[in-house]
């Protein structure tokens, strides 16, 4: 992230992803607002092409992180239209699990998401531990090692 993109979108605080998006009319209801669940679809883009850049990938046969949790605090709304800012974090990590945190920023924080991830076998549902490379990585993104599970 540069500082010119902290300054234009009032990002706060530490954060390893970050993806410009415009919002699209898709994304709105009938009076241009966006939809609540909008905003957890933006989510799960990010959380599809950080997956991916860590290094992994999706099948039936491959491991892949499934939300087990989310919590989501809308603060202000946005419009059609509307230039925001995207942000990923990682949060905690675990043995088969891992927290992300997401905001979205327009002149300041407008929408916090956490979502709590367990990595299974697809095809089984059966958990399955993050690869000591994953791990690696995403201790290097700021994420906290907490106990097994």
């Amino acid at each position: 992230m540069t500082p010119a993109e902290r300054t234009e979108f009032g990002i706060e605080g530490e954060w390893p992803v970050l993806r410009r998006h415009r919002i699209r009319w898709a994304e709105c209801d009938q009076y241009a607002h966006v939809n609540h669940a909008a905003y957890l679809t933006l989510c799960e883009d990010l959380r599809v092409s950080h997956w991916v850049a860590l290094g992994g990938s999706f099948g039936p046969d491959r491991p892949g992180p499934v939300v087990a949790q989310l919590e989501a605090r809308y603060l202000r709304s946005l419009a059609f239209d509307d230039e925001v800012a995207l942000t990923l974090r990682p949060g905690s990590l675990r043995r088969t699990s891992f927290t992300h945190e997401y905001a979205v920023w327009k002149q300041g924080l407008v929408f916090t998401c956490r979502a709590v991830l367990v990595v299974v076998r697809n095809n089984t549902g059966e958990k399955f531990p993050l690869s000591p490379e994953m791990r690696a990585m995403l201790i290097a993104q700021g994420a906290r090692e907490e106990g097994a599970a």
